[in-house]
């Protein structure tokens, strides 16, 4: 929360941890590059060269960047593709989080466009002996906040792939199949886990189908959603004929009994029961609360509460859009309280940053405000989800910023000497780039979220420091 990020972290650990971060990070194993791109706005061609591209893990995800700058040497061109195993030939779509790009000069956001703004389409036509090539048009957002097509957009570079890795990547193909089953009936198949009423599903929930591939590329097999829980798998096929594939369970069972589910995958289905022992009902309620009056009582680990965060049950509308208006003070009230804003839409719950919280130097950050996705209580783990990105200056340097989120675990978890049956924990991953600098951490967040009582835990993690904050006393009304 803007309460946590702001108050916490910029007051309590900022002094130590965020200014020495911004500053320039090296890049390992990179690859002397030399490369040019182009793209049109219907009313100009843009040119330029690329100077540098890399590949950078980051945990199970890894990213593909393209830096570069104009023709003239005056504006920075960066291009951003996503995987999560490794880049091949194919098409990364910014709605999937697969792609994004900016262009800007020392003082000016000239064009933006990522999954918020609207579709960005990169495709890889080209990737090998250390050369990449493709293409890419899509929606993009200039400094005033207009959308505009950019078109004809095309760009090649020379490129280390040693660290790409040799998986199907999130480009490629779409597999074509059919899901083994008999008389509608989903067969053989494995149900693993213990299925339980109130009891959340962790990664031993699985049900492992067959499907006979006729073509190989990416898929997505999935049930629909019964009882509050569904499974799913995404991957990619590398052979035709019969594949077995372990669907992870997600989401909480309402009920206890016999359910049945419905298995699809292209054009195929096929169903399978499960049943469910009889246990305690499931916590209800949001896993962020935002009703009037409620209030959440924080310290450190092993200490007194030491702030005070209030539903204040105002609203204020920032960019056309209504937030809950949320009130943080020290405790004993130090009269000085600030706010923070959020909003809930069905599964989906937003805050609105000022990006001036970022520690760039005063009135050089291109957007005033963003609005990011911190929590979805639908997603399942492993599950990512990604910022907008803003950029700003410290001294002569110019930063881009972005949040990536991740849904760590689903299930019970114990935070300050209280069991809490129904937790979401997620992992906040705050990365910062330069033009000649690839995308890296500087800060590591951890939230975790009970439903029906909201954040019960909160960790900032940047490099050697760290601090804790727990859940005290709190009523959600």
């Amino acid at each position: 929360m803007k309460n946590l990020t702001s108050l916490l972290f910029l007051i309590l650990v900022c002094s130590v941890l965020f200014f020495s971060c911004k500053k320039e990070f090296s890049v390992e194993g990179g690859l002397s590059s030399s490369g040019t791109w182009q793209f049109n706005d219907a009313s100009k061609l843009y040119t330029g060269n690329i100077d540098t591209a890399f590949i950078q893990a980051t945990g199970t995800t890894k990213s593909l960047s393209l830096i570069g700058r104009s023709t003239d040497g005056q504006q920075n061109f960066l291009l951003h593709l996503y995987a999560t195993d490794s880049f091949t030939v194919g098409t990364y779509k910014a709605s999937l989080f697969q792609s994004d790009f900016q262009y800007f000069s020392a003082s000016t956001f000239i064009y933006q466009a990522d999954q918020f703004i609207g579709e960005f389409i990169v495709t890889v036509t080209a990737l090998s002996n250390n050369t990449i090539t493709g293409i890419f048009s899509g929606d993009a957002e200039d400094s005033t906040g207009t959308k505009k097509p950019l078109t004809l957009g095309k760009f090649t570079a020379r490129i280390n792939l040693s660290g790409n890795g040799t998986g199907g990547g999130m480009g490629g193909g779409t597999s074509a199949g059919t899901l083994a089953s008999t008389a509608g009936t989903c067969a053989p198949i494995t149900n693993n886990g213990t299925y339980t009423q109130g009891i959340m599903f962790t990664s031993t929930n699985t049900v492992t189908v067959q499907v006979n591939v006729t073509t190989p590329g990416t898929y997505i097999i999935s049930t629909n959603t019964v009882n509050g829980v569904s499974f799913s798998k995404s991957g990619t096929f590398t052979s035709t004929g019969i594949n077995s594939v372990v669907l992870i369970g997600s989401g909480t069972p309402g009920l206890s009994g016999i359910q049945n589910f419905t298995v699809t995958f292209g054009g195929t289905t096929c169903s399978f029961p499960i049943t469910f022992a009889v246990g305690t009902a499931p916590p209800v309620g949001d896993y962020f609360p935002t009703t009037t009056g409620s209030f959440w009582a924080y310290g450190v680990l092993g200490g007194k509460d030491s702030f005070l965060v209030t539903s204040t049950g105002r609203s204020k509308v920032i960019g056309g859009v209504s937030y809950t208006v949320f009130s943080t003070d020290t405790i004993p009230a130090s009269g000085f309280p600030f706010e923070s804003y959020y909003r809930k839409s069905g599964s989906l719950y937003y805050e609105n940053l000022e990006t001036a919280d970022f520690g760039f130097d005063a009135g050089t950050v291109s957007v005033p405000n963003i609005e990011y996705l911190f929590l979805n209580d639908t997603a399942k783990v492993g599950d990512t989800s990604r910022s907008v990105s803003f950029t700003g200056k410290v001294g002569s340097i110019t930063y881009t910023d972005y949040i990536k989120t991740t849904i760590l675990a689903k299930g019970t978890a114990v935070s300050g000497g209280i069991s809490y049956p129904d937790v979401i924990k997620v992992k906040y991953e705050y990365y910062e780039s330069s033009l000649t600098s690839a995308p890296a951490i500087y800060l590591t967040e951890e939230r975790w979220f009970a439903r029906g009582i909201g954040l019960v835990y909160n960790s900032f993690t940047a490099g050697n420091n760290g601090v804790i904050y727990v859940l005290g006393r709190s009523k959600v009304f």
